[in-house]
């Protein structure tokens, strides 16, 4: 089965994050540390009712980010801004703007790990990006 428009557009943006860096939930019971992971919104229903012209719509990515401490997750969070803004994913059936953060990250916070066996706090940061996505009939 080939890839969605969508999919390929969130396989381009996920191209340009960090290695390592995951498309949707990290799996596993208890997986190393740090985790990145992304979300990239689905064209809405104008886009997807009209694809035989062009249309254009705001994409959204949610950047989540899990480190075991305070100042490796603001490290790795930098990074991954560093790497996604300005960029400007390359997607087959997509033009794009670059991709800015929206908004300010999220203050880092304290979360329970997904295992709790694993006996360990993450130190997580949110981070929300958007651009403008062109799909191309």
């Amino acid at each position: 089965m080939t890839a969605s428009a969508a999919e390929r557009l969130a396989l381009a943006v996920l191209a340009l994050a960090p290695a390592g860096t995951v498309l949707g939930e990290i799996v596993g019971e208890d997986p190393p540390l740090p985790w990145m992971s992304l979300r990239v919104s689905v064209p809405g229903l104008p886009e997807r009712s009209e694809a035989h012209t062009v249309q254009s719509y705001v994409a959204q990515v949610q950047a989540n980010v899990a480190t075991a401490s305070d100042q490796g997750t603001l490290r790795v969070a930098g990074h991954l801004i560093d790497a996604l803004e300005g960029a400007k994913p390359v997607a087959e059936g997509w033009r794009c703007g670059p991709i800015g953060v929206h908004g300010s990250p999220s203050l880092p916070y304290i979360a329970e790990a997904t295992e709790h066996a694993a006996n360990r706090r993450l130190v997580v940061v949110a981070v929300a990006f958007r651009f403008t996505a062109v799909r191309l009939p």
